[in-house]
């Protein structure tokens, strides 16, 4: 399309010409509409700020999933390596969430300094220190309604941790010098490049602020990871660099799309975009240059078994039907059950409400009865505390770790996943468990009844940590006291 200038220029040509212009517009236009929809099913989003690029199984894994918690205000922990893109997946989860409108605020936790923190999260007010000439809002107080972004949340220094997960229980914080207690609604996305697991294991993490922010992993695959990507992502970054350095961008041949195939790309995608911005900077006569060397050696890949092949390339029918029973549910959650209306379930899923009441017939989902115990209890909510809790104490612990101590972190929030929605179906609640039966899911396993006991332990002081009354803690135990048989499997 012209510039707005020359059509000012072309005022007074004849009619002929007009409707040249104009019909050139016109087919113009048809070329814009074609190619984004070419673009829409090439990339994971729309929005060019926070462009997603790739049709790779990995990243379309990743995407679902941030869509999926998008629906919700459940806190995200998005794990990859440096410079995989986390930022643009917490960017996707907030466009695409009910706090779309308000900010998101993001806070390099790393380059926040010691002495600064709290003054840069909770703000602080006039003369509270030297400098502070002025009352200025914290970071935590700017992302009031919206979201707030703690990148590389691993480096916050051990001794600022326990502050900062005060402020996000509670949701209330006091600005430096000040003893007046400010209320916040926020909803927090975690990223890091570090195993936070880990770190919690080994102390140089709290624990309890690594499941305050593990509620929902997102894990972003490296580029290596989804080579199939890298021609098109390539071809998106020339043209967006190209773009702002005013140049025409390098068409690449296909030996030199199969060379960055075939390079490791350990710094990942910002790595392959300081790579192209040298190939627009040099010229396209230098490209061979500019690009990678020759590919690092890599391993053989293992043939898998049939249960890999199974559970890695695709998902069975039933397990399709039990994440979107487990979303709706979800859904239906925090709306309090109601469907339709302002904010009601069929808002947060942006369905039309009569499509969403016939899925909740189809799939059986029904209100949990008012005498059940999973509502006594505090529903979802307080099964996934105690989840974590009695989870996280578990793998802590010298005897019983050892069953987690070669888990990988997506194998682990697995784990809590399905025991979570064991928990919500046996106490009466409307989640279905989707998992094996006890016995073969801890077949393997050589769980004594010494280790039963360690677990009665943390499960009793689990309840004390919740606060859950005399006969909750007895219906719970009755409950769970069942499993003995099933999931002991050595004397």
């Amino acid at each position: 399309m012209l510039p707005t200038e020359n059509h000012q220029r072309y005022d007074g040509v004849t009619r002929s010409t007009k409707y040249v212009s104009n019909s050139f517009a016109k087919t113009h236009n048809h070329a814009i509409v074609r190619n984004r929809k070419r673009m829409r099913n090439l990339t994971m989003t729309d929005n060019s700020s926070s462009a997603i690029i790739g049709q790779s199984r990995s990243l379309r894994q990743c995407v679902e999933r941030a869509d999926a918690v998008a629906l919700t205000d459940a806190t995200v922990l998005i794990l990859g390596e440096s410079g995989v893109g986390k930022e643009l997946i917490a960017r996707r989860i907030h466009e695409r969430s009910r706090r779309a409108r308000q900010p998101l605020v993001v806070v390099n936790c790393a380059a926040v300094p010691r002495d600064l923190f709290e003054s840069e999260f909770f703000g602080h007010v006039k003369g509270a220190f030297s400098g502070a000439t002025r009352d200025r809002k914290g970071r935590l107080e700017t992302a009031h309604q919206g979201t707030l972004l703690l990148d590389e949340v691993g480096e916050i220094p051990p001794e600022l941790q326990g502050k900062l997960l005060r402020a996000l229980q509670q949701m209330s914080f006091e600005r430096v010098g000040d003893d007046q207690t400010r209320q916040v609604d926020v909803r927090v996305i975690a990223a890091t490049n570090r195993c936070l697991a880990d770190d919690a294991a080994s102390g140089r993490f709290r624990p309890d602020l690594y499941y305050r922010l593990s509620t929902f992993p997102i894990e972003v695959p490296p580029l290596r990871e989804r080579a199939d990507d890298i021609g098109m992502l390539s071809d998106h970054i020339l043209a967006e660099i190209a773009g702002r350095l005013r140049r025409k961008p390098p068409r690449l041949s296909k030996q030199q799309v199969r060379q960055l195939c075939a390079y490791d790309w350990p710094g990942n995608i910002r790595e392959l975009r300081n790579v192209l911005e040298r190939v627009i900077i040099l010229g396209s006569a230098d490209l061979d240059a500019v690009l990678p060397p020759a590919p690092k050696p890599r391993a053989a890949a293992l043939p898998r078994t049939p249960t890999e092949t199974v559970d890695g390339d695709y998902v069975t029918a039933d397990e399709v039907l039990a994440f979107e029973r487990n979303n709706l549910i979800a859904a239906l959650e925090v709306a309090k059950w109601r469907v339709s209306g302002k904010g009601g379930a069929a808002e947060l899923l942006r369905m039309n409400p009569s499509t969403l009441a016939s899925r909740l017939k189809a799939l059986d989902i029904q209100r949990p009865a008012a005498d059940s115990l999973y509502l006594r209890i505090g529903g979802r909510a307080t099964v996934t505390a105690l989840a974590r809790d009695l989870l996280g104490r578990m793998q802590a612990d010298p005897q019983v770790g050892r069953f987690w101590s070669d888990r990988s972190i997506v194998g682990i929030r697995q784990e809590e996943k399905l025991l979570i929605q064991y928990l919500c179906s046996e106490l009466g609640g409307p989640t279905r468990y989707a998992g094996r039966d006890m016995v073969s899911a801890h077949a393997h396993l050589p769980i004594t009844a010494s280790d039963w006991r360690v677990f009665l332990q943390y499960l009793e002081r689990t309840f004390e940590a919740l606060g859950l009354d005399q006969g909750s803690r007895r219906s719970l135990q009755a409950a769970v006291g069942q499993l003995e048989t099933s999931i002991v499997t050595t004397s």
